[in-house]
């Protein structure tokens, strides 16, 4: 299973440009993402094939 903590402390950090999440990992990876404290810094957006693409937010806050 995919560290997804250590996945979004990257990407917060910019250490990652961006994280995706296939349809199957998505429910590992909510349980997750709901209980994280940067939360609201991280954007979906979604993929055709049922992938979605987080981004950390330009702006700092959604």
């Amino acid at each position: 299973m995919r560290d997804f903590l250590a996945e979004m402390d990257a990407l917060i950090n910019n250490e990652k440009k961006a994280i995706e999440v296939s349809q199957s990992e998505f429910l590992d990876f909510q349980k997750v993402w709901v209980n994280y404290e940067h939360r609201k810094e991280i954007v979906g957006e979604a993929q055709r094939n049922g992938a979605v693409i987080y981004r950390k937010s330009e702006s700092g806050t959604v």
